[in-house]
């Protein structure tokens, strides 16, 4: 049976209080320079990539859903994904949130991989 709306933004509550408690950011962390996540981004996205382009992952999925939760009291950001009926997430600065969140919101569909519950990459189509 598949997931009311309402089932699945619990799901995304539920998972953003233990990613909360998992993480513990303190209010008002400084953010890194942008360019060093910018670098540090790319080696996460990048390390152990074949020369096909695919990505190495406990799995993957199309994503019915994606928000960025952006917190005005700290400097965590966080991208969401719906996908393999479950919520992926990944931690992003500022610098990545910029990048990210207009490729991602313009997007017809959104791939997502990830490792545990951790995107490690995410692939943006828009349909023409």
């Amino acid at each position: 049976m598949a997931k009311t709306e309402k089932e699945i933004m619990a799901e995304l509550d539920t998972a953003t209080e233990k990613l909360k408690a998992a993480v513990a950011v303190a209010p008002e962390v400084a953010a890194e320079p942008a360019a060093a996540a910018l670098e540090q981004a790319a080696k996460e996205v990048y390390a152990g990539v074949p020369a096909v382009g695919l990505v190495t992952a406990a799995g993957n999925g199309r994503a019915s859903y994606v928000l960025v939760d952006y917190s005005f009291t700290s400097t965590q950001r966080v991208l969401w994904a719906y996908a393999g009926d479950a919520w992926r997430y990944r931690i992003i600065s500022d610098a990545q949130v910029a990048g990210i969140a207009k490729a991602v919101m313009e997007s017809t569909y959104v791939d997502v991989w990830w490792t545990d519950s951790s995107m490690t990459f995410v692939r943006c189509w828009k349909k023409f």
